[in-house]
């Protein structure tokens, strides 16, 4: 009968058990206690180690014994699921801290007020300099001889225009060559600073100048390679694209959400990517490096705790308020 059975509380173990059948070998669980550190969480007993909470929490036992029926004061539960049996204080090792991200305080001690992006500085190594003179190089005949997609879009801001096999006309292009704004919930183009609140409409806006079409059949890449560390009181975030463009790419952080919007493939792909980050960065003292295959985002951390993952996640990182009784 199942109502008869016992819970077992041995780390890494949490199944039901017989006590007819609890023998030396019926549990596997983890003796050893917990270890975390920078962005993983370790088993000290047999160094399984992940950067994932769940992925850590569903490795096997490295020991076998008895299971234990015995369930702590002090429980902890994890995801509303799961529970793990905590160390005394003395017996674990855990980098004070970690977990718990000062991000969400720190917005409404703020007062929720909006805070501009910032341009990140980046550089571009010689190497991916040369790869993209040397693609543009060759490519050049092809796009001076107009050999361009039937569909392909204009690339110039304001322009929604698609090329249908005929020569562009210069003035023919009604864009904006400035720069788009968003400051303080305006929305705006550096060129000509009509301002709106609504998104649509300033999408909407007629170009404010008259140029030549800039014909460019690039893909939408909405998902690419990527991953990030922490060491050292700052965040390492690698997006792997190739052929990157500087001056057509744009990385912007205003010390809690970072956005990438990255035009790579040697000038033929976009994607857009943007993390709210677990917890706030410098943004004077974050920088990006543009390589030939990868861009390297180099992020200061504010505060030193260390990361377990580089995205906010409400569900694990807000506090959870205790519901009063009825």
């Amino acid at each position: 009968m199942t109502d008869n059975l016992l819970q077992c509380y041995n780390k890494g173990c949490g199944k039901k058990f017989s006590e007819n059948e609890n023998g030396q070998e019926a549990c596997s669980y983890h003796p050893g206690p917990p270890y975390f550190h920078d962005a993983y969480k370790i088993w000290n007993c047999c160094n399984k180690k992940s950067t994932d909470f769940g992925t850590w929490l569903s490795y096997p036992g490295c020991a076998r014994g008895k299971h234990n029926p015995e369930k702590p004061v002090d429980i902890v539960k994890v995801a509303a699921v799961k529970e793990i049996r905590p160390e005394k204080e003395e017996d674990v090792i855990v980098w004070k801290g970690l977990n718990k991200s000062a991000k969400k305080e720190n917005i409404e001690n703020s007062g929720n007020k909006e805070r501009p992006l910032v341009d990140l500085k980046f550089e571009t190594t010689p190497s991916a300099e040369a790869a993209i003179e040397k693609f543009l190089n060759e490519s050049k005949d092809a796009a001076n001889s107009g050999e361009f997609s039937i569909g392909a879009a204009c690339k110039n801001n304001g322009c929604d225009k698609t090329y249908d096999g005929s020569n562009s006309i210069p003035g023919d292009c009604q864009n904006h060559p400035g720069e788009a704004i968003f400051h303080e919930g305006m929305k705006y183009w550096s060129c000509c600073n009509k301002k709106t609140s609504n998104f649509g409409a300033f999408l909407e806006q007629v170009g404010c100048t008259k140029s030549e079409h800039r014909w460019r059949p690039n893909e939408i890449v909405s998902k690419v390679r990527e991953d990030w560390f922490s060491s050292n009181g700052f965040v390492t975030v690698n997006i792997y694209c190739r052929g990157t463009i500087g001056k057509e790419s744009r990385l912007q952080t205003d010390g809690h959400v970072l956005k990438a919007n990255l035009v790579h493939g040697f000038g033929t792909k976009e994607t857009a990517l943007e993390y709210d980050l677990w917890d706030e960065v410098i943004v004077e003292e974050s920088r990006a490096v543009i390589g030939e295959r990868k861009v390297e985002i180099v992020l200061k951390q504010k505060y030193s705790t260390g990361w377990p993952r580089l995205k906010f996640d409400p569900e694990l990182d807000e506090p959870k308020k205790e519901q009063s009784e009825a």
